[in-house]
């Protein structure tokens, strides 16, 4: 009569009967890492799963008794490369039928301008513009920052109110159109908070931002935050991931930063560049725009500044876009 297994080896014998696919030195460390304080040393642990699948080679293979678990040698191998926990931004092309899109951002609820909100729906009424895209920062979430804060002003709360009051308001005033939201450096303060303070309810839906916002409900389609978003032949980014993009033209910045046609919000403040580019079939020209913004122009913490209102039309034949970026001064256009 044979020895019985021991416990240990029970344990992995589940395992392999478990994942029957699994490569040895994965499966070693997933041993380990769920069974702590049974195994002392991972190597052993490799060197059973190697036993009763069969993978130590032709004479392990002939005295093996057990071979419910023999795999193939050739597609068995004890070394792997370490799981990867990278993460590649998410494509998105806006719609092809899409030939007249409104972009605007940085309109910082609450603390908005609804004279320039207002001037900017007119005109998009005006051109017929068939989708909205709002660029980011469309919230401030002032009580998630980690700057020192007024505790006076707005709380979290009244700020998801007032988003939602937005959407309605943009949905009702756009019933028929597609409406994009794409969060910005600012309402990523709420996952940054969530991150930090409550791990616990990070992967609650109930506390999802477009949950919060009533997005669904309102027709929003809600963009993941760093989508790389494209119209045609146009990328729209917000402006916070492109290192040092500020400065006196932030549009030729973000030019030089992507090599490509682009348009950004984050700055608050409308330029354009272009550049000639030299390649091997014949050259051509990509362009850069920064838009406005839709907040205060004179906030406590930067009086002093080169902030405009703006927003921009882009119209598209085929996949050519052309950018019309507007720029709202004393309730006009200019």
């Amino acid at each position: 009569m044979g020895r019985k297994p021991k416990p240990e080896t029970k344990i992995i014998v589940d395992y392999i009967e478990r994942f029957p696919d699994a490569l040895i030195r994965p499966l070693a460390r997933k041993i380990m890492a769920e069974n702590p304080g049974i195994f002392k040393e991972i190597e052993r642990v490799i060197g059973t799963l190697r036993y009763y699948t069969g993978t130590k080679g032709v004479a392990n293979r002939a005295s093996l008794k057990d071979n419910r678990f023999m795999r193939e040698l050739k597609t068995t191998s004890v070394w792997a490369l370490p799981e990867s926990h990278s993460e590649k931004r998410r494509k998105i092309k806006l719609p092809t039928g899409m030939k007249r899109l409104g972009v605007f951002g940085d309109v910082h609820i609450p603390y908005h301008d609804n004279d320039a909100l207002h001037v900017m729906f007119d005109k998009f009424e005006d051109e017929n513009v068939d989708g909205i895209y709002i660029n980011g920062d469309l919230l401030d979430f002032y009580a998630l920052s980690f700057h020192e804060k007024d505790p006076r002003k707005k709380k979290f709360k009244d700020e998801i109110q007032a988003g939602r009051e937005f959407f309605e308001y943009i949905r009702h005033r756009f019933p028929g159109i597609p409406i994009y939201f794409i969060p910005g450096n600012h309402e990523n303060r709420f996952e940054r908070y969530m991150r930090t303070r409550a791990v616990e309810l990070l992967d609650v839906d109930e506390f999802r931002l477009d949950i919060l916002l009533r997005a669904g409900e309102n027709r929003i389609e809600y963009l993941p935050f760093r989508s790389r978003v494209s119209f045609g032949n146009y990328l729209i980014e917000h402006g916070d991931k492109i290192p040092g993009a500020g400065g006196v033209v932030p549009a030729r910045t973000a030019l030089m930063r992507l090599k490509t046609n682009v348009l950004i919000n984050h700055f608050h403040k409308t330029s354009e560049s272009s550049q000639r580019v030299y390649s091997t079939d014949e050259s051509h020209v990509i362009n850069g725009y920064s838009l406005g913004c839709m907040c205060e122009l004179e906030p406590e913490y930067l009086e002093i500044n080169e902030w405009n209102h703006g927003f921009a039309i882009l119209e598209k034949d085929g996949d050519i876009v052309k950018v019309n970026n507007y720029k709202i001064e004393n309730g006009k256009i200019i």
